[in-house]
């Protein structure tokens, strides 16, 4: 009953955004790890690879089921992964899926150089670390990651990257320290080992402070990777708009529907605690709601937020259950009714929208997380249109 409603002209005009605040000819990486940010890989995958030339993903599973169900050819990057070079069974299934895989230190290169010794050309990326300090072969160990490419007959360098730790914000000091400090030790890298290697920085919030006059950030990059912006949201709140005429579209529009419509009277509480109760002198109208936690619909989301019915703004009242939510509604609401948890609803009773960052702040964390913690439960649905 609860379904997450895909619009794939939204994630056109997404990715349309994307290129267009890129750099010149840098190609698109789009980014559709963790099931396209909550939403469905499977379902948006076709426009993906109709209007990005790369797909970035996080496991291998996810480079296989993008295999599994996609009819053209894309090249598929594995930008983290679980990173077990030294298992044979890791390091097949990699190849099985033809994934490329970005490697991040110099032990790694040394078992994956092992591991495919005897094999044909194996083409990989070098993940670098300017300043984020999770992933990447740090300046220091340069010397050892070239010895290590040197020593290996068949790996071959198509890609250099790194990863910016705080390009959504208004400040971007930092941020132009790592390009700089990317741009030293790509430079330092022998002409032999890495040339005609793509060299890319560029995330969401480069992207976005591109379109906002920042275009010394990643200039001369040749591949760019926006992931939280193709989905319809800033990765911060600071850098969540942009300028008139190219606003993000949020591509999921996820609805309920009423199950039940009950009178609670005076002195009734509702739900489990009994946080919420009915403190007027008359009777009120109370919307049992098919969907849950166990969906994605947070606890903490109780007597604070609120849903679209018929396009009126209702308040959630009660604690969240693990499939139910309680809503203070009228008499005009009725059993059937479409709720809607996160994004627009037009109706008698008005036009409203629900955007994930005013989720995100009420739960005190960002759209990532509250997109990807949508549950399997949640049907995904590409919208008529």
């Amino acid at each position: 009953m609860s379904r997450l409603e895909l619009n794939p002209d939204a994630l056109r005009t997404n990715l349309g955004l994307a290129r267009k605040w890129a750099p010149a000819g840098a190609r698109v990486r789009a980014m559709v790890k963790a099931n396209a940010y909550g939403h469905g890989l499977e379902e948006l995958l076709e426009v993906f690879a109709e209007h990005a030339e790369e797909l970035g993903v996080a496991t291998v599973d996810e480079g296989l089921r993008i295999r599994s169900c996609l009819t053209r050819e894309i090249p598929v990057y594995l930008v983290s992964g679980e990173k077990d070079w030294g298992s044979r069974e890791y390091v097949d299934a990699v190849r099985e899926a033809r994934l490329i895989p970005a490697v991040s230190s110099v032990d790694e290169l040394r078992l994956f150089a092992d591991r495919i010794k005897g094999t044909g050309p194996v083409q990989l990326e070098l993940k670098l670390d300017t300043g984020m300090g999770r992933l990447g072969i740090q300046e220091r160990d340069l010397p050892d990651a070239v010895s290590a490419l040197q020593s290996s007959d068949n790996l071959r360098v198509v890609g250099l990257m790194t990863h910016f730790a705080s390009s959504d914000e208004e400040d971007l000091a930092a941020t132009m320290d790592q390009e700089m400090r990317f741009r030293r030790m790509v430079s330092g890298l022998p002409d032999e080992l890495v040339r005609g290697a793509s060299v890319h920085s560029c995330n969401s919030g480069a992207l976005m402070q591109r379109c906002l006059g920042r275009a010394e950030i990643a200039q001369g990059t040749t591949v760019v990777r926006p992931g939280v912006m193709l989905y319809g949201a800033g990765p911060s709140r600071w850098l969540h708009d942009t300028p008139a005429g190219d606003r993000l579209t949020p591509v999921g529009r996820w609805t309920t529907r009423v199950i039940e419509v009950r009178a609670i009277e005076p002195g009734g509480a509702v739900g489990y605690g009994g946080t919420w109760m009915n403190e007027g002198d008359r009777p009120v109208q109370v919307a049992v709601l098919a969907v849950g936690y166990a969906d994605g619909f947070r606890r903490s989301l109780g007597n604070q937020s609120k849903v679209l019915i018929r396009g009126g703004s209702f308040e959630v009242i009660g604690r969240v259950s693990m499939d139910l939510v309680s809503v203070l509604v009228d008499a005009r609401i009725q059993v059937g009714d479409e709720a809607v948890l996160l994004g627009s609803q037009e109706g008698e009773l008005g036009s409203n929208t629900i955007p994930a960052w005013e989720w995100a702040e009420l739960c005190g964390t960002i759209p990532y997380e509250i997109w990807t913690s949508i549950g399997s439960r949640v049907e995904r649905v590409l919208a008529a249109h």
